[in-house]
């Protein structure tokens, strides 16, 4: 059963500030709601035994899904699916459903007049080559298919780094994939309260998580004097609408905590 997720994203030119990541901040939007909690995330470089040692590393921290974005393209710094196979000791080889995968979208490609060619080259064919033990997952809006590689324990899916891809990947083939396993759900709000200091708060989001268990609050913070602070609310559990509960009655006792904080008149 997932619990919990690493996000491994890969390419230098996230860490040399070329390309600002968006993939990650929509990956945790859409687990959120499955109950799923991403524990880390690991931004590296296209090398090979980085890769590697990031996947081994969410690995050893408990993680059940390893997500990882970038790296599935035709050119020479597309290093992720040799990195996924250097973290498990593993032999590459051409995964004939990726091939044909790749293959069907380059003609569909080329058949609508948007590239040259729709030859499957050595460029293309490694694209198709993956871990011992992967499957393909399709990739319908570009050529680069998605990989699910099943591990005693885990699973390590790796998605195309180009967003429409990979956001294409991850609702039609990876939530369909990973639901099939999950029995929790996730609820939270967001409110402003007409509060100034955070350092004030502590004690006021204490005493609502004493009174509702299992609700988790965090202040999200402002600069100093700016009026009005925001709370993030939010519970995992089984019945989401027990959940839902449960945010909304820490919430009412958070509104009626801050009236009794602010100074009278």
């Amino acid at each position: 059963m997932i619990r919990q997720v690493a996000i491994v994203t890969i390419g230098n030119e996230i860490l040399d500030g070329i390309i600002l990541d968006t993939n990650t901040k929509w990956m945790i939007e859409r687990l959120k709601p499955l109950g799923l909690m991403v524990k880390e995330v690991i931004i590296v470089r296209d090398d090979i035994l980085e890769i590697g040692r990031a996947i081994n590393r969410a690995v050893e921290d408990g993680c059940g899904l390893i997500l990882t974005s970038g790296g599935l393209g035709p050119t020479h710094d597309d290093m992720t699916l040799k990195g996924v196979a250097e973290a498990f000791h593993l032999p590459l080889a051409v995964n004939e459903e990726g091939l044909a995968i790749v293959a069907r979208q380059y003609r569909q490609l080329y058949e609508a007049g948007r590239i040259e060619s729709g030859e499957i080259t050595e460029a293309r064919r490694k694209m198709a080559v993956f871990p011992e033990g992967a499957r393909s997952l399709d990739n319908k809006v570009g050529g680069a298919p998605g990989v699910l590689l099943e591990r005693e324990g885990f699973e390590v899916v790796s998605l195309p780094g180009v967003p429409h891809e990979l956001m294409w990947i991850f609702d039609n083939q990876l939530i369909p994939h990973i639901t099939q396993n999950l029995d929790e759900s996730y609820y939270e709000e967001v409110l402003s309260l007409p509060l100034r200091d955070e350092s004030t708060l502590a004690p006021l989001i204490d005493e609502a998580m004493r009174r509702v268990t299992g609700v988790w609050i965090k202040s999200l913070v402002k600069p100093y004097g700016e009026r009005g602070i925001k709370f993030w609310v939010s519970a995992r559990g089984k019945d989401k609408g027990e959940l839902e509960i449960r945010v909304k009655e820490a919430i009412d006792i958070l509104v009626q905590l801050a009236k009794d904080h602010l100074p009278s008149g």
